[in-house]
């Protein structure tokens, strides 16, 4: 095998390994996955550095790999896109259970534009929204 050939097998491996990542997103949801997928944001860590999207796989704050099928059901008479939004413009307003308030940074509308902080809110309800 060449060592073209290998690194092309050990490159497929690899995406393999990573899973199914889902449905392509696209519009505003592409934005916003582009934006959680950044390790800084802003002059804060971004999402991806404390939010895993694999179920059950807790780092600094919970998964978020169900929040698009579970959002809707977090606060009665809530939105999901409002329960998201305001998650993270207001963090502390929805606190899960085994969680501290003030973990998250608090100065995300002051970081994020408004268009950013939606296209965040679009990706994240497509987050096993298919399940």
């Amino acid at each position: 095998m060449t060592r073209r050939s290998a690194v092309v097998v050990a490159l497929a491996l690899v995406l393999t390994a990573c899973g199914d990542s889902g449905p392509p997103v696209t519009g505003a949801a592409a934005d916003g996955q582009d934006l959680f997928a950044r390790t800084v944001l802003g002059s804060n860590a971004g999402c991806i550095t404390c939010h895993s999207l694999k179920p059950d796989v807790v780092l600094v704050g919970p998964s978020l790999a169900a929040i698009g099928r579970d959002a809707p059901n977090r606060q009665s008479g809530v939105s999901a896109a409002d329960y998201l939004r305001k998650s993270i413009t207001a963090p502390d307003s929805f606190v899960l259970d085994g969680f501290d308030p003030g973990r998250m940074p608090q100065d995300w509308d002051e970081q994020l534009t408004a268009a950013e902080i939606d296209g965040l809110v679009e990706y994240l309800l497509t987050l096993g929204a298919e399940e």
